[in-house]
């Protein structure tokens, strides 16, 4: 299923947009820490290995939908999780990319 956000994760789940945090980018002050739990990139990663973009099936769309609600909840505390993976945990960058970076 193709989403007008086109981002594959997305279209694992179906529906409109998933990564979307339903707040505008306003100049909200930040007053959360910047970091990202290890046990939560412990998550990511497990939620990671379990999606298969190409075939696609109940077990991954579940993994899929967690992987959101982590990626939603982070942004909601200016916490970018694929920004952060990048500095803090780069070996999960090139699957958090395949999944959440839009299609072009």
């Amino acid at each position: 299923m193709t989403t007008d956000c086109r981002h594959p994760l997305c279209e694992l789940i179906g529906g409109s947009c998933s990564l979307a945090t339903g707040r505008s980018r306003g100049c909200t002050p930040s007053l959360t820490e910047k970091k990202i739990a290890p046990d939560l990139f412990d998550e990511v990663r497990e939620l990671v290995a379990v999606i298969d973009p190409s075939a696609p099936d109940e077990r991954g769309r579940a993994a899929a939908i967690r992987l959101a609600e982590i990626m939603r909840r982070e942004a909601r505390n200016d916490r970018h999780l694929l920004a952060l993976a990048r500095t803090d945990e780069p070996d999960l960058v090139p699957a958090l990319e395949q999944l959440c970076l839009r299609r072009r």
